[in-house]
């Protein structure tokens, strides 16, 4: 337990056969639970108290956390194994409470897996309430008494030989106030999920596709899409991507943006990724004219406009999002083989330009927990360089996307192409 200041706190104890309630005032000390009982230790000036275990290694944490998500390693074209996950804090004293650094380390070795401070750690960081907004905390790292936070994180190893079986965080925070302090606290001990992602083919035909809003460490809607659901929060689209078809001169839409034929996706075939069953065939909803978000936005059962769920394996769900009206191919219960065409590329629900959104996840609610995938083969191309979404892909003066051609283009295999990545599927039928 932390105390700081001149606070009376009470606080009830169980020990061996006998129940203890301690009412205490401190100044910057750190109480520690142990098996006799308790002490006290006095932090040490401009450092933070190290965390002390008690009872079968039990410690008392200022902070209560817990990740959203079992974590995954997926390998991106960038070569390296992305870990891509999400912990909420919640502020367990009644101070206000500032996250100076956050850790993520292997648990087995403790070995230091990634250390966000500073601005790196204020640009992944931001109050729950403050998810999906839009706005800019003043403070992100400030957490007020019983708030909550949430830290967006993006751990790379380089080889699978690096990617550690469980990882817990070391959290450094001082209390705000007359007498401040600082503490430690480990938290967030959590297993990653054993075994390789999902590996998926071609969602669309042959052509020059970008990978738009994907993973991993970008603030898009789709990485920082927190969802309450059912009282449940989640990130869906945690490695989603919506995919957009481009023209050798990368241009997007030619013409005025305000058509749908004017962008090069619109009625594009979607195909399956893999042989499986067709769970959910949705059509019969309008598209959204572009090139202007939807005002105001769908509810909850029409956000992906016309959609198909395809079911490639147990616990594996695929979500096809905002297909063409009147142009869904398929129907559940159906049997389909890889490459089989289901649908075409359109803009209803929750779309402001034509694009197709694509996610795995746990169960056939587009709104449960996201996987990351990769797919089998595809030449990577290059890059485009300056931010871009289906929201202000039509708000531009054109629509030509400034384009770096790749440090190593040529053939992936079993790769997650990353945000804003170009590539060509060199197997789409």
């Amino acid at each position: 337990m932390f105390l700081g200041g001149t606070r009376r706190f009470g606080l009830l104890a169980r020990g061996r056969g006998r129940v203890v309630l301690l009412v205490v005032v401190a100044a910057t000390c750190v109480f520690v639970a142990t098996a006799a009982g308790f002490s006290a230790r006095q932090s040490p000036r401009g450092g933070a108290a190290a965390p002390s275990r008690g009872v079968a290694g039990q410690q008392f944490t200022g902070l209560a956390a817990r990740v959203l998500s079992r974590p995954s390693a997926v390998r991106g074209t960038d070569g390296r194994f992305h870990i891509a996950y999400e912990l909420v804090l919640t502020n367990m004293t009644q101070f206000p409470v500032n996250v100076e650094r956050v850790e993520v380390r292997d648990a087995r070795t403790h070995r230091v897996l990634q250390s966000l401070a500073g601005r790196a750690l204020s640009s992944r960081m931001n109050p729950v309430a403050e998810s999906n907004t839009g706005r800019k905390p003043a403070d992100p790292t400030l957490m007020s008494s019983s708030g909550s936070s949430i830290v967006w994180f993006d751990v790379r190893v380089r080889s699978k030989a690096d990617i550690p079986r469980v990882i817990e965080h070391r959290i450094v925070a001082s209390t705000k106030g007359q007498k401040a302090f600082r503490f430690s606290s480990l938290v967030g001990r959590v297993s990653l999920r054993s075994g390789p992602p999902v590996v998926l083919g071609p969602p669309v035909r042959s052509g020059i596709w970008l990978a738009m809003e994907g993973c991993c460490d970008f603030n898009t809607h789709h990485r920082r899409g927190l969802l309450t659901v059912d009282g449940n929060m989640g990130v869906s689209q945690r490695f989603a991507i919506d995919w957009i078809l481009l023209d050798r001169q990368h241009r997007a839409w030619v013409g005025s943006p305000a058509r749908l034929s004017s962008y090069f996706s619109y009625g594009q075939p979607e195909i399956a990724v893999a042989a499986g069953t067709i769970v959910i065939a949705r059509d019969g909803i309008p598209n959204s004219p572009p090139p202007h978000d939807p005002k105001p936005p769908p509810p909850l059962a029409r956000l992906t406009g016309n959609y198909v769920e395809l079911r490639v394996s147990p616990g594996i769900y695929v979500t096809y999002a905002h297909m063409k009206p009147g142009s869904v191919r398929v129907h559940v219960g159906q049997h389909v083989r890889r490459g089989q065409l289901l649908g075409e590329l359109g803009n209803s629900g929750n779309s402001a330009t034509p694009h197709l959104h694509l996610q795995v996840q746990i169960t056939p609610s587009f709104v449960s927990d996201g996987l990351p995938y990769v797919f089998n083969r595809f030449h990577l191309l290059g890059e485009i360089t300056e931010p871009v979404t289906d929201s202000n892909l039509g708000l531009r003066p054109n629509g030509k996307l400034p384009f770096a051609p790749a440090r190593h283009p040529g053939t992936r295999r079993h790769e997650m192409p990353l945000n804003l990545n170009v590539v060509q599927f060199s197997d789409a039928r």
